[in-house]
């Protein structure tokens, strides 16, 4: 059976939820945590769009966004793929992190963001905690919301707006509107399949979302053999020099370095930009998560970023030299 298609447009707002598979954890400590808000905070500068709330819990991860340029899938994607190689680099482990698809619930943007944001605050909590203790947990937005704790990584303007003239107001009145014991038949229902709105019919055309997505794949492929002739250019290296497992560390680097371009650039999935370059899609989220720990780096990020700007590269002996290897 096909998956069904996921409603984008550009002013989009969605309640997200990601599930851990098979009920694993998807934090182990803190260092993960910061790690997972740090990428959302990376991602929301590339792709531009606004977080309103968020909560992370020991299986799940719960977002409030909307997305300006209609691109939520494409934002989740980079997100689960980033964190996953992550997490398996780090805790030296192998496969799937997340539970299929994340779920998306299609907000009516403006009208439902209070009630969506305290559903997320308040029942999406871990179990037991009690109101004290919310307050307290560390991985929500809702202290962000209360002042307590100072964070640019949270758009609260548009939900304390409503709630009093005052900044102080505003926070002691939304703290008062969280934590009401009775959340009330809109606390729940409104976070609940949205998109069947009328307003939304309106907006989106699912019928010629197939035909859309047919030409975004032709176009991305078209980037991708662009991206892959540009690097092979930069290091004088032939298509079959690009996919040979047993390259120097210099090739090596070149190809991860494509896969990074090639992800960035376009919404291809890893296996296709695998079979681009004879590789499965482990490996390529492998290269990936190299590229991105090289990017840390200041003069490797500017070179990266010239061959985005000028379509040249180049690599010096030392960042070919040393620790980096090709994958195996």
């Amino acid at each position: 059976m096909a998956r069904a298609l996921r409603v984008q447009f550009d002013g989009a707002l969605y309640h997200l939820v990601v599930r851990a598979n098979n009920r694993q954890p998807l934090f182990r400590d803190t260092q993960d945590r910061r790690h997972y808000l740090d990428l959302l905070s990376r991602y929301r500068e590339q792709f531009g769009f606004r977080i309103y709330c968020y909560l992370l819990i020991n299986r799940q991860v719960h977002l409030l966004i909307e997305t300006p340029k209609g691109n939520v899938s494409k934002v989740m994607q980079c997100l689960g793929t980033s964190y996953t190689s992550y997490f398996n680099r780090r805790h030296k482990r192998r496969g799937t992190l997340f539970e299929g698809r994340y779920k998306s619930y299609l907000i009516e943007n403006g009208r439902y963001l209070p009630e969506v944001t305290r559903h997320i605050h308040q029942s999406s909590f871990p179990s037991g905690l009690n109101t004290n203790k919310k307050r307290d947990y560390p991985w929500s937005s809702y202290r962000i919301y209360l002042g307590i704790k100072p964070s640019d990584l949270v758009d609260t303007e548009p939900v304390l707006v409503r709630f009093g003239e005052t900044l102080k107001e505003q926070q002691k009145r939304y703290r008062e509107f969280v934590e009401s014991e009775d959340l009330g038949e809109s606390g729940r229902r409104d976070t609940r399949h949205l998109e069947n709105y009328p307003s939304f019919a309106e907006k989106v055309d699912v019928g010629c979302q197939s035909a859309q997505m047919n030409r975004r794949e032709d176009d991305s492929l078209k980037v991708a053999e662009r991206i892959l002739r540009e690097v092979n250019l930069s290091l004088s290296l032939t298509p079959n020099e690009m996919g040979d497992l047993r390259e120097s560390r210099k090739r090596g680097l070149a190809r991860h370095v494509a896969m990074y371009l090639i992800r960035k650039q376009t919404s291809l999935p890893l296996r296709s930009i695998g079979q681009l370059l004879g590789v499965k899609a482990p490996a390529v989220a492998l290269g990936i998560g190299k590229v991105e720990q090289l990017l840390k780096q200041e003069d490797f990020s500017k070179k990266v970023k010239s061959l985005l700007e000028n379509n040249t590269f180049s690599f010096s002996e030392s960042e070919t030299a040393g620790e980096y290897s090709p994958l195996e």
